[in-house]
């Protein structure tokens, strides 16, 4: 014997399927009127182009060596947290203001989109007008180039320093223990050789911080700059269409529960 919730699904199925009988003239206008009407409201919403500009990055491994799957990874992160970063965002907006792109009742964050594909980062434009996408993209990646050769050569003097104060560490240990002065040791009192290192430590902490954390290994090159899209990326079309079939559908059935009392 079937239980009291066994028998409670069985009469919902069975009632819906006598419901989808009795009214299925109903249900079908109902959703042909439902799928229109999505159709006629997508034609009232702008459709969006979108523009895309593609910068590669690559690790120098002579420079770098062998590198682990996270350490590249981090690598390509810190660089896209670079492209969108505030900065980068805070100038194109500038330079799209002079330029006379009207982003200023513009949320820009939204419209730019960063995108990763395996060793390339996709800066992508979405706005109603072809044209002014491509150049908005265009800006932001003049801005990103810019921002990401600043820090890269941040990253190349961060790295050199460190291996300088390394080098001058070297020969601190040496003058202490009495042991003659390399040939490199161009500096051989403890004195001065506490003072430089101070020094460039300070320094190597500045390039560290306008370095931003990018990687003195990676190389990147703005291999390809947007162009205007000649058809749109999102009409919002489909979704509207089946949103209204369903809409309508729904209405049909509850109004149909009425009319047949089922």
């Amino acid at each position: 014997m079937r239980s009291p919730l066994e028998q409670t699904k069985s009469i919902s199925l069975f009632s819906f399927l006598q419901l989808a009988h009795q009214a299925w003239k109903l249900l079908v206008i109902a959703v042909i009127l439902g799928g229109l009407i999505g159709l006629a409201i997508s034609f009232l919403i702008q459709p969006e182009y979108e523009a895309v500009s593609v910068f590669s990055f690559s690790i120098d491994y002579a420079r770098t060596g062998l590198l682990t799957d996270v350490e590249e990874d981090q690598a390509m992160e810190v660089a896209g947290d670079l492209i969108s970063s505030t900065e980068v965002v805070q100038i194109t907006r500038d330079k799209a203001v002079e330029m006379g792109l009207p982003v200023k009742d513009l949320v820009l964050k939204k419209q730019l989109f960063a995108e990763r594909r395996f060793g390339q980062w996709l800066l992508k434009v979405r706005w109603n007008d072809p044209a002014a996408a491509a150049k908005l993209a265009n800006i932001w990646s003049e801005a990103a180039r810019s921002v990401l050769q600043n820090a890269r050569e941040a990253a190349w003097q961060a790295d050199s320093l460190h291996r300088y104060i390394l080098s001058l560490e070297t020969c601190f240990q040496q003058s202490t223990a009495n042991l003659p002065a390399q040939p490199l040791c161009q500096i051989s009192r403890q004195a001065d050789l506490q003072a430089e290192i101070t020094k460039s430590g300070q320094e190597l902490q500045q390039r560290t911080e306008m370095s931003h954390g990018f990687f003195p290994g990676m190389n990147f090159s703005w291999e390809q700059e947007a162009t205007a899209p000649e058809s749109p990326v999102q009409y919002a079309r489909g979704g509207l269409i089946l949103a209204g079939c369903l809409a309508g559908f729904s209405a049909a059935a509850i109004a149909a529960l009425f009319i047949h009392k089922i």
